[in-house]
């Protein structure tokens, strides 16, 4: 069951946004107070210039805040706008000799040093009246989950790529074949066949986020961390490092005698045994050289690898290709087979109840696995995952960002490493097994109220799931490793093969 978690947004005026609710306040993620005493003097020029205005009815909008409404600690925590909210408390205190009522804004101490030269040099200029400050509308964003609280934080501050860097890459790219030796007919043909399949990528249906660009998702959340994430390696990943990754360190035409401008070389993986090179056809079909067999049209069947060398040109169109139509496949084609299928309950009856970052873990490391073994085991390999992402869940009411690089970095070994250098599912399995065996005390331990909280669904969720081996008087997840072993033997008997 899919847990709803309502936003609601409104205008308000300054004054009313104050009165609205409990008061305002930071928490301490938050970074502190930056806005420079020249940025506070604009806002004070920008509303002299308004309040001048001769109609005293028209609106002056100043833009949007995020607020988490946390009803345990009688507080709106700002996720985003509080450079804007202390700014308007500063010109209101200059006004007034006082702070506006309905807020409790505490900083550290450098922020303070930030606020101290901010109000030094407003003393130097005219008050802005107190009416016009109170009048001043602000479009407000109110959500009461923890968890969403933190995904919006992380993706207004500090998550991830900015669209232009994916934009960035397509025209690279393009411009590569465009480059490449060979008739410019060809290159012509290869370009719009390659923009089309981007812009058809584009197009796809969203992974996790509903209204996100599938193209930066797929980069950022999963090809370029199923690259770079690698031991206890596992960095951020910023604009520059995902140009990097895809445009700076893309192969060249001239580092591989077997690479042109239609033509792609591979390397020997589970999908592919004999062909040297991959050419793309004036049609869109794929020819394997080496033995001229012919490909289906599916690019989720393309010879390639996560971790493999990525050519420049139409390399990189197939390359990211085959992993939009993988993770489609995964997610969101219509009739799967019976291991898909399998999956996606899995996925959306355990899952889905879970915050976005342990999803984004679960999705990540499952398109490695389908990399490496297609769909064979791929439910118990999910249930087994799903394991010990729970036991995150029953640890941190909290989930961060930081979370999925603490998972692999911080474990035995890094799970996308075994993945890829395993030749068979049984060695990954094995592994999350061992990993199971020792979080077993976590869940004999637990004692969350099924239901409440983030926690509570998410045990509720588990409970459900397993209710034919649990039980309906279960209250406890102390034997969710025996049901996890007898789902296997009953539901998923005939699931093991492809």
């Amino acid at each position: 069951m899919i847990q709803e978690h309502p936003v609601r947004v409104s205008t308000l005026t300054f004054a009313d946004l104050l009165k609205a609710g409990q008061p305002l306040a930071l928490d301490s993620y938050q970074r502190g107070f930056v806005w420079s005493p020249e940025k506070l003097l604009q806002l004070t020029s920008d509303l002299a210039e308004f309040a001048a205005q001769p109609d005293k009815h028209l609106p002056y909008y100043i833009g949007a805040v995020l607020l988490h409404h946390d009803a345990c600690q009688s507080r709106r925590f700002i996720i985003d706008g509080q450079q804007r909210i202390t700014a308007l408390s500063l010109l209101y205190h200059r006004a007034t000799g006082r702070l506006p009522t309905g807020q409790a804004l505490s900083y550290s101490g450098q922020s303070a040093r930030q606020i101290r030269r901010g109000m030094q040099a407003l003393q130097q200029q005219a008050a802005i009246a107190r009416e016009v400050i109170e009048q001043l509308r602000l479009t407000v964003i109110e959500v009461d989950n923890s968890d969403l609280a933190f995904t919006f934080f992380d993706t207004q501050n500090n998550r991830g790529v900015p669209l232009q860097a994916t934009d960035l890459l397509k025209a690279y790219h393009l411009r590569a074949i465009d480059h490449a030796n060979g008739v410019g007919e060809l290159r012509a043909t290869l370009q719009k066949n390659c923009a089309e399949r981007w812009e058809a990528m584009q197009r796809l249906p969203a992974t996790l986020s509903p209204g996100q660009d599938f193209a930066p998702c797929l980069f950022t959340r999963f090809l370029w961390r199923a690259r770079r994430w690698r031991g206890t390696q596992t960095p951020t990943d910023t604009h520059e490092a995902l140009l990097s990754e895809f445009q700076i360190d893309t192969w060249h035409h001239g580092a591989d005698s077997r690479s042109s401008v239609d033509s792609v070389p591979l390397y020997a993986n589970r999908v592919n045994r004999l062909a040297t090179a991959l050419t793309l056809t004036r049609d869109g079909e794929y020819v394997l050289q080496g033995n001229q067999v012919r490909v289906s049209h599916d690019p989720a069947n393309l010879p390639m690898a996560l971790r493999q060398p990525i050519h420049e040109g139409v390399g990189f169109f197939l390359y990211a290709d085959k992993y939009a139509a993988l993770l489609q496949r995964l997610m969101n084609t219509p009739r799967p087979c019976a291991q898909v299928t399998a999956f996606r309950a899995i996925y959306h009856e355990l899952l889905r109840n879970n915050q976005e970052y342990l999803r984004e873990i679960f999705i990540l490391c499952t398109l490695v696995y389908m990399d490496q073994f297609d769909v064979e085991q791929l439910p118990e390999f999910a249930l087994r995952l799903e394991f010990l992402l729970g036991a995150i869940r029953l640890k941190q009411q909290l989930v961060r960002q930081e979370t999925a690089a603490n998972f692999f970095r911080h474990a035995e070994l890094n799970l996308l490493d075994v993945i890829v250098q395993s030749y068979h599912p049984k060695q990954v399995l094995d592994f999350l097994k061992r990993r199971q065996q020792a979080l077993l005390p976590l869940y004999a331990e637990e004692s969350i109220n099924v239901g409440k909280g983030v926690q509570g669904r998410y045990k509720r969720a588990v409970l459900t799931f397993y209710r034919e081996q649990a039980g309906s008087a279960c209250s406890s997840l102390s034997a969710k490793s025996q049901w996890l072993e007898a789902y296997l033997k009953t539901s998923l008997e005939g699931h093991d093969g492809h």
